[in-house]
This record gives structure tokens, sequence and C-alpha cells, in this order.
């Protein structure tokens, strides 16, 4: 009777997808070490290309050179807006073949599956042994606020402040190999078919006020296409909605389940004039002066 069921046992047994995390690097060198070693951590190999940074990310790349699959320089002259259909492209003629499983986090953001139950792999495995084939992902923004200590180095350690972000594009991060296609920004689905549940994404886009005028006022200066990735420049017409007070948003002590629920608007930091001031009396908190910080 046991070696029948012992004969089932490898049939029951989940398979561990080879999983590749893929990184665009640009001036985020202060968060760079921890969103690699996150993914490594995670039984991922890394891919990483730089897009023309100018601070200390290629020496974070070089220190980091032994663990990682590839490390590229792509100047910044290469249009940003052709930059995710490239690093497709070559997903497509060098790595799908090679690997199950795709994550493809912005260099900011950390996925976590729908709980803290597991570990983000533990969540790949569950996804890679269902019948489905792509995550979306709620994103969870973290914020700098007055709480922060910055003597503290480690972003995803000083920052604990977040809300979800529902109505911004949606965030399509992960998926099985196979399914890869050209990405925009990763706001397109891949192809195949979407888990039912969403997992967690934290996202550290603004670090402290320091990074945030440096980030509107000269890193993504420029960046905006139409009416693609406007919300730069729009903040940098109104820098004063950068700040926001901790007690607005929720806290992440890193044990406790990530809330989808979105307590704070971030239309009021995003949105156009219009909607700064349509949303500015949901706001219990009044205005600060940039300059005073």
């Amino acid at each position: 009777m046991f070696d029948k069921i012992a004969s089932f046992l490898p049939k029951l047994r989940k398979r561990k997808p080879r999983s590749l995390g893929v990184l665009l690097c640009y001036n985020d060198a202060d968060i760079l070490p921890e969103a690699i070693e996150y993914l490594l951590a995670n039984k991922h190999e890394v891919i990483a290309w730089d897009h023309g940074s100018t601070d200390n990310t290629a020496e974070v790349l070089r220190q980091y050179k032994s663990e990682l699959v590839e490390t590229k320089f792509i100047p910044r002259e290469f249009d940003f807006y052709s930059l995710y259909g490239a690093m497709s492209e070559h997903l497509l003629a060098r790595y799908v073949d090679k690997y199950d499983w795709i994550s493809w986090p912005d260099q900011d953001e950390f996925l976590e599956g729908p709980t803290r139950q597991g570990s983000y792999y533990d969540f790949v495995t569950d996804v890679f042994n269902s019948s489905f084939d792509w995550v979306q992902f709620h994103n969870l923004l973290y914020w700098f606020t007055s709480e922060d200590d910055p003597a503290v180095p480690s972003a995803i350690e000083r920052i604990r402040r977040y809300s979800c972000f529902p109505d911004c594009s949606p965030r399509m991060r992960a998926w099985r190999a196979r399914c890869t296609n050209i990405r925009w920004f990763n706001h397109n689905e891949p192809d195949g078919v979407k888990y039912p549940e969403m997992g967690k994404l934290r996202h550290y886009q603004m670090r402290s006020l320091e990074h945030a005028l440096r980030r509107i006022s000269n890193d993504r200066a420029g960046i905006q296409r139409g009416a693609a990735i406007a919300y730069y420049n729009l903040m940098n017409t109104w820098k004063e909605r950068l700040i926001v007070e901790p007690a607005s948003l929720n806290f992440d002590d890193g044990r406790t389940e990530l809330s989808a629920e979105p307590i704070f608007n971030w239309r009021y930091v995003y949105g156009t004039h219009e909607e700064q001031s349509k949303y500015a009396d949901q706001y219990p908190y009044p205005v600060q002066s940039v300059a005073a910080k």
C-alpha cells in the first residue's frame, strides 16, 4: 500500500520553475542592490540593463557582475519609449527557451504574492503549477514622510508608509516565459490567461524630498510624449503636493498583510491641476511649502 502511495508522490510535487528577473536601470543606485538581492533571494537569475545612468548604477552592477546572467549599458540617447520593446525582443531571442518564468519589476519595485504566508518565489511556483499564465499586481505606492530616519540607508527599511494606487496604469510584472510578448512599459497583457488573484507590488518611487525633486526636475524631465508619462511634468508645477503626511498612509511593519485598500487618493499628487483641486478637500492636511523643508 505504501509503495502505491509513494509512486504517486512525484505527480503531486510542485515543479520548481527556473525563473529570470529583468531590471531596466536608470539612476536608482541607492535601491538597486536591494532590488537585485530580492530577486536572487527569490531564486531568480537576473539580467540588468543600465540606460545611461549618471549615478553609481554602473558600479553597483559591477559589484554584482558575478551573480548576474547579463549586464549591458544602453546609451541614454536610445529612445526610452523603445527600451521595453528592445528588452522584449532580446528575451524572445535569447531567454524564453531557457527559463520557465519571467519576473520584470521596475528597478524600484518589489513583487509579492497576494499574502505574506510564503515568499514571492512560493507564489510564482503556485502560479506556474496552475493553469494560468500571468499575474497582475496591485500598485502599493510607498512614499517618503517626516517619519523616515535619514540615517537608515536602506530604502525599504526606512520608508514604511504606503497606500494602494488603484487607478494608475496596470502593473503586469510576471508571466510564463513562453507568454512573453512585446512589452509597453509592462502595462499591456502578456499572452495567455490571467491568474485570478492579484499580487502586491511595493513601489518605492519617491524616497526622499531631495530624491523626488531630482527625479521630476532632472532624471525624468522631458520624458513626456503626448499624453504619455505626463505626471512628472505635472508634479514639477506644484512641488508642494510631494509632501504627504504619514498619518494619511498605511504603515508596513514587514510582517502584517499589506492592504490593497486605497486610503489615500494619489491623484492629489499625480493628477492634473483640476484633479488636485478636486481631491484637496479629501486631504485633511494643509499643503506645506517645499522651500521650508
